[in-house]
Formats: structure tokens, sequence, C-alpha cells
């Protein structure tokens, strides 16, 4: 993705995989407040391991880092909290001529157990300088690189420090400021953190913070996985065919399965390896990809590491993989989005409980993130919604509304075309005797509409997968804890979205606040909202 900001003079390149948040410059105001900003852009993007959100805009020359790497490491020395450390700070020139600075900085959270990194890059050309700030945390599986990160250095063999016991305790220069040795105050940087190691925990927040990094001094796109995968194939079986000879017993033997795993380890945290992008996979929405967004890791051999670390060190760079094939579109007697004309799995019934025969229609769409299923028929008008009585809804469901349900959102009104709709969304979760949740939160719609005389009922039940139940409000919540540039302010409150005084059920929550959709599109609530904005519009 090429970006180019408001009477700008400097194009920028993203990784793929970033998406704009339309409200991003009025979420500014309450996520980030160390500087004044102008032409504000916001970006997310979501991997297997971290969550990233990322605003690009312009700054005075005041507001600007120093350009100068020592005296911007002496500021950041000066400034960090205890709960914080400096992993990186460079300078240089981008392939366009323009100069950059940038630094990462890490936060640990103890009491969530969570790491996060922040990126501040500024890149000047004459009197304008572009700000880029990045925060990537942490989701899902958190330590997983430090914990993996320990073993490879305890298997490298380094040396170890001893207690007044003679007992062997931590790996010498475990955590270490990159710059000065000296410097001990702080979360210091530990030796997992190396670049070395990114391309082994591609999805981890340092990996992506990084990538982004290469995607601004480089200026150059990524090669695709497969492309990768195959220069790799090749150059190994090279590799392979020189380094084999004949053993005394007839065998062929590799100089390579003579490596000292030991030093194989050790290549990894070397401080010469540099790494130039990680392993991102393209977010696919085909029905395909169900299941597959979480990340297994194979069993990691000696001679795999060696490779890895070699092909960091070579300058090979992040790997792409290409969607999958086009969706096989449902036809609708209205207009959605093209991403949930998905097929269903089963074919429809020819009946349903309650309203008996009638021309059903089933689509859907199925991301990493979530599972959206919608079914629609032709109703009467006694059938329907009542299409203009917005109170009337709300009251209806005050009335019938049960312990496990809660209302987001009711309402009636003209589409564009002059159509009449009404719509619903509820939420739905059920609990066992101890309280304890039965399955994923369930998004309920219900949407009727008037298309060309018929009111068509639509019923959609949007789940999110499970490796990323959760993950909106626990992102949240890390950037109300903040990073050293985003600290999120938001007032917290659990309520019916149209009387305070009703208590009954599960009640919307901020985390549920429709402002925050531009930072988790994928999340089940999100897809439920952009559904019904793109029928109303668009029909």
């Amino acid at each position: 993705m090429q970006i180019k900001l408001n009477n700008s003079n400097i194009v920028l390149l993203l990784p793929r995989g970033y998406g704009q948040v339309d409200n991003g410059e009025a979420l500014y105001g309450v996520m980030y407040h160390v500087r004044k900003a102008n032409d504000i852009q916001m970006f997310q993007n979501i991997a297997a391991r971290s969550y990233g959100n990322t605003v690009i805009s312009h700054i005075s020359r005041e507001e600007a880092m120093p350009f100068d790497k020592e005296a911007l490491i002496s500021q950041i020395h000066a400034n960090l909290s205890d709960n914080q450390g400096l992993i990186e700070v460079e300078t240089g020139k981008n392939p366009r001529g323009f100069e950059y600075v940038y630094s990462i900085i890490k936060t640990y959270h103890q009491d969530w157990l969570n790491v996060n990194y922040c990126l501040r890059m500024n890149i000047k050309n004459g009197n304008e300088i572009i700000d880029v700030t990045g925060s990537f945390f942490e989701i899902i599986m958190t330590g997983e690189r430090s914990a993996m990160g320990w073993n490879f250095a305890m298997n490298a063999g380094f040396e170890r420090d001893q207690n007044n016991k003679g007992e062997l305790t931590q790996i010498k220069g475990w955590a270490e400021d990159p710059y000065d040795p000296n410097f001990t105050r702080g979360c210091l940087m530990i030796m997992p953190e190396r670049p070395g190691l990114d391309g082994l925990f591609p999805y981890d927040p340092l990996s992506q913070a990084r990538e982004l990094v290469l995607a601004l001094t480089e200026d150059s796109y990524y090669k695709t996985r497969d492309e990768i995968e195959a220069e790799s194939k090749k150059d190994t079986s090279k590799k392979d065919k020189k380094a084999a000879k004949q053993s005394p017993d007839g065998s062929e033997e590799r100089e390579e399965d003579k490596e000292d795993p030991k030093e194989v380890y050790k290549m990894l945290f070397s401080k010469d390896v540099s790494r130039n992008g990680a392993y991102k996979v393209e977010i696919a929405d085909g029905p395909e990809n169900k299941g597959k967004f979480g990340i297994k890791l194979p069993d990691i051999k000696a001679i795999d590491l060696s490779k890895t670390a070699t092909m960091a060190k070579d300058g090979i760079k992040s790997a792409v993989s290409k969607t999958a094939s086009e969706l096989d579109k449902v036809k609708t007697p209205f207009e959605i989005p093209d991403d949930f004309r998905c097929k269903l799995n089963k074919p429809m019934p020819k009946e349903l409980p309650g309203w008996g025969k009638r021309q059903y229609i089933g689509f859907g769409k199925h991301s990493f993130a979530t599972s959206a299923l919608i079914m629609s028929w032709p109703v009467t008008e006694t059938e329907s919604l009542p299409l203009g009585d917005e109170q009337g809804i709300i009251n209806q469901f005050h009335q019938e509304g049960n312990e496990n349900l809660g209302l987001i959102a009711a309402k009636c009104g003209l589409t564009p075309k002059g159509n009449r709709y009404a719509y619903t969304i509820r939420k739905m979760m059920f609990f066992d005797e101890e309280g304890n949740p039965q399955g994923p939160m369930d998004y309920e719609l219900n949407l009727n509409i008037r298309v060309n005389g018929k009111i068509h009922f639509m019923n959609g039940s949007f789940q999110p997968e499970e490796d990323l139940e959760g993950i909106r409000g626990s992102a949240l919540g890390i950037m109300e804890r903040g990073s050293s540039e985003l600290l999120l302010n938001a007032e917290h409150w659990a309520r019916d979205p149209y009387d305070a005084s009703y208590k009954k059920g599960l009640l919307m929550t901020w985390e549920e606040d429709e402002k925050f959709d531009g930072l988790f599109p994928y999340h089940p609530l999100s897809e439920m909202r952009r559904f019904v904005k793109y029928v109303i519009e668009n029909n």
C-alpha cells in the first residue's frame, strides 16, 4: 500500500495487510496525547500473534526527533520509565533520498504479562517532516519469543552467571541495553529481541515493528512466499549437491550435517545478523481458511535454524502468500457486499420451524476472525419488524429481553433509494450454573428491508473465531495501559444504548462502541455493522 498525506511530497510504502481506519483522526485525540499533529492518517494491522496501530502525520520541526543517533539515544535513556527499555535506534536515507531517524522502545506490563513495542520514525524532505508512530501489542499468546529464545540460548551454551552458592543462574548478557552496557535502568532489551530471531517469530509484535521499518526505509515491496520458497529450494539444492561427498561406505554425507549445533544456535543471537522482514501471511477471507489462523510451530532442528538465520542475513524479504480462489457467489434479490456471497456448506432446508416453506437463501462469510451465517426469505408486513416504529422495537426488546441477551442497536429509516428498513443488533451468550460462558459471544442481526415491493428478512449470526475471541476488549485494555507513545483515554461503561435505567441481561459495553470498529474491522460486530451499512446504502 502506497500512501501520501495531504500537502505532502513524500510517498510512503506500508507492508501488505495494513488497513486505514476511517475515523482515525477522531480517535487520535483519545489515543495519542504526546504531540500536536496535522494531516493525520491511522492504520491497523493484525497478525497471528500481534495487533498493530500506526499513525502517520505531519509535525513541526520543534516536535521532531533529533536526526542524530547519539543524541537520540541519550534523550531516550533520560526519559525511559522503569517498565520500558530501548531496543533500536537508527538513522539514514531511504532510496528516494529522504532522511529518516527511528527508535523502537518496549513497554512491559507486569499485571497483564504483556509486552508492546513502539516504533517512532521521522522522515524528512526539506522542510517537510512526517511522523510515523506505531504501537505493536502481543495478543493471544504472550511470552512465546522470550521463552523459546531462552531455550535456544541454553542450547547455544552461552556462559552463565553464578550465585554465591556457585549455582548457575542467568545467561551473561541476557538483558542489556544495546548501546550502553553500563545503562541498567528499566526493562532492558533481552537476547531473544535481537533481529536474528525475527524470522522464527514473524508474527511477534517486534518482528511486525521491524517489518514496518523495512518498508519505510527500503521503500520496496516484499517478495511473495511462493517466490521465496522457490528461491530457497533452488539454492538449497545447489548447496546440497556441492557439499555432498562420498563417504567410505558409499553413502552421501553433507558438510552442513557436520556443523556444531551450538554454533548454529549462537548465530541466531549474533549482533551481525540483520533481518530484512518476517514471514507474514496475507489475510484471506475464503471459507477454505477456516481454523487456519493459529500458528503451529514446527519441530525445529539445528540445521533449520541455520537456514533461517542465513536467509535473514542474506536479505530475504518478507513473504506474503497469495489469496485463495475467488468466491463462489450467491445471487440475492437485494444488494449485499461481495465478500458475503459465499455459499453455505449445507443445502438450505425446504422448511424452517415456525416459518413453513419459503424462498430461503443462505449466504455468509468466513475469515480468520469471524464466522458469519445469514439466512433470508420474504415476509409479510405483520411478520416483519415495524418499518417505521423504532421506539416500538426498543420497547419490545426491553419487554421480552432475558439474562442471556443484550441490545446493541435498533433503527428504522429510509435508504437513499427510498426503501424502508428496520433492524436490530443483539448479542447473546449462555452460561452454566457456575456462570461460565458456554460457547462464544453471538451477535445476532434481524434486518428487514423493502426492495421492489417485497419485504426481505435477513437473520444473521456473527461469531468470533476461537483463537481471536475477546481480542477487541483485551487490545483496548492494553492500549489503556499504554506504550511510550500511545495511551487510550476511554470512559468505561456498560449500559443499554437507549435506556440507562434498563439493567437486565448482557448490557452493551464501551468496547462495543461503533467508534472502535475501524480499529478491529474483522471483529464480528464490526463486520455486521459494515454489512448493514452496505445493504442500507445500496438498496
